[in-house]
């Protein structure tokens, strides 16, 4: 066995580890139970999900997002540059990294999400810790997160140029993986299970879909 692939064997086993991890934590939180519900239905639940996984993540439909809208373009390319990063991860794990050669059309546009990505979060980081309210809401999980992660997608556009750099890729995704359960990373399966929560119970409650 190669270091090569030494490596790549430690990336899918700390790839199941995280994921296991995940389900242990969404189990647990789900093992609180759900309160009995007595009033009638003012609306539907499954209409509130598809609100809020759809209309309800827009700008205009999030205040948050609405003022500031530097914040949430960063956000969305950060977002957009980290699956990417994960997506050529999993190419690299089978072997697959040949269909996106940097001078084609598909490899530029990887390399685009992830430049867009690394600016993304850099962005966000900076303007976590030179924004008052926001510096003082921080804690050191925060920066590591972001840096583990922007690092990451940082040589995973490093790796679409120059193979040499996939060892250091391959050792990142590795304490990226590991930290994933045990941080705010987390919120990777979280938001899912709490934004079908939120849908849920407004859209039973007959609040969401909004109505204006």
């Amino acid at each position: 066995m190669t270091a090569m692939e030494a490596l790549r064997i430690g990336v899918v086993v700390c790839g199941l580890g995280a994921a296991v991890a995940l389900a242990v934590q969404v189990a647990r939180a789900r093992a609180f139970g759900r309160r009995p519900l007595y009033a009638p239905a003012a609306g539907s639940a499954a209409r509130g999900v598809f609100y809020a996984f759809g209309p309800g993540m827009s700008p205009m439909a999030k205040e948050s997002t609405r003022t500031h809208p530097w914040a949430y373009a960063l956000g969305v390319a950060y977002h957009l540059g980290v699956f990417a990063a994960f997506g050529y991860l999993l190419l690299l794990l089978i072997g697959a990294e040949r269909v996106l050669d940097p001078a084609m059309l598909p490899g530029r546009a990887l390399g685009v999400l992830l430049f867009a990505g690394v600016l993304g979060g850099l962005g966000l980081l900076v303007r976590r810790f030179t924004t008052a309210h926001l510096r003082g809401l921080s804690v050191p999980d925060d920066a590591v997160a972001n840096l583990l992660t922007t690092g990451f997608v940082a040589l995973a556009g490093a790796r679409l140029w120059s193979p040499a750099l996939e060892p250091a890729l391959l050792a990142t995704a590795m304490l990226l993986l590991c930290y994933v359960p045990l941080g705010k990373i987390r919120h990777c399966v979280f938001f899912f299970v709490s934004r079908r929560h939120l849908g849920r119970h407004f859209g039973r409650r007959g609040t969401f879909p909004l109505r204006h």
